[in-house]
């Protein structure tokens, strides 16, 4: 009679059909353990790979980050809460860590009233009580022959000023903020509300947060030498806040202090108004007393303290 056929042949001899099934079973953590650590090691090439794309991009995007050892950087010598600056005017809060300052302004329209000059308006953070600041707002140059150049721009010290793509015109109504996004990032916007144009950038700075300002500037070709103030007559901030400790507030609630702006020899060159009964606006007013020749030195592009 023939038989079915059957598999005892195909184990090895003296093997059981208990060792095939343990036999069986070592294969199958072997291959599990196998895809495990694949699994673990593909996970630890893609992080290093996702690091050092970041990398890049960090390398790409520096955040300056200021040397203690270094001498304070001057115009101003306003490393503290002093009234008086020999190129600041506006308001200045000092008590607290903050994260974010706006203001609206309006750009000067004086046409030829004005002699050959240069003033800055803008917000920033930082440079009060330390040396790090990252400020934003507008400039207007008074050249020899009447005309004038207004521009937006940005900078963050120690690094030098960036001119951004919005156009300024006289009487422009301007809007710049600062908000800090996340640790060392920060977003700069500006509107024109005039024209109704719009500009914003995305920053890496390491700020010591230790300041909030609105200032009108008579900004310097290097270090020590202001250039020359042009009468810009007066110019009004409005709807101004910064956010502290989380906190929003208007210049009144956050304590700011003002500054007047003031020759070597003491004399105002602009000051600051009381603030409004809004607690968010005052206006910056300059005085007939002559600007102090900067010994020679043209326009320049340099701003902050």
């Amino acid at each position: 009679m023939d038989t079915l056929p059957n598999n005892f042949a195909d184990f090895p001899p003296g093997s059981s059909w208990l060792d095939a099934e343990s036999n069986s079973r070592r294969m199958r953590r072997r291959v599990v353990a196998t895809l495990v650590a694949l699994i673990v090691v593909g996970g630890l090439v893609g992080f290093g790979a996702y690091r050092w794309i970041a990398s890049l991009d960090e390398s790409s995007s520096p955040s300056p980050r200021v040397d203690p050892n270094a001498p304070p950087l001057v115009v101003t010598d306003m490393l503290g809460n002093q009234s008086e600056s020999q190129n600041w005017a506006g308001y200045a809060a000092t008590e607290g860590s903050y994260t974010s300052v706006t203001a609206t302004w309006t750009v000067p329209d004086i046409g030829l009233a004005s002699p050959v000059g240069i003033d800055a308006a803008w917000v920033g953070i930082g440079g009060m009580r330390s040396r790090d600041l990252i400020q934003a707002g507008t400039q207007r140059t008074v050249l020899a022959n009447g005309a004038s150049q207004d521009e937006a721009w940005l900078e963050m010290l120690p690094s030098g000023p960036e001119t951004v793509r919005l156009k300024v015109g006289p009487g422009n109504t301007i809007r710049v903020s600062i908000d800090q996004q996340g640790p060392e990032t920060w977003l700069i916007a500006f509107a024109n509300i005039s024209s109704g144009q719009t500009y914003q950038v995305t920053k890496h700075y390491a700020s010591s947060l230790t300041s909030a300002e609105w200032v009108e500037e008579a900004p310097s070709a290097g270090r020590r030498r202001v250039l020359p103030l042009d009468n810009f007559g007066t110019v009004r901030f409005s709807q101004a806040s910064v956010v502290r400790d989380t906190l929003v507030l208007n210049i009144s609630q956050s304590g700011a202090h003002p500054i007047t702006m003031i020759t070597p020899a003491g004399l105002h060159l602009a000051e600051p108004s009381a603030l409004g009964d809004d607690g968010e606006s005052f206006s910056v007013t300059r005085t007939s007393t002559p600007s102090p020749s900067p010994g020679g030195s043209a326009p320049g592009r340099r701003r902050g303290p």
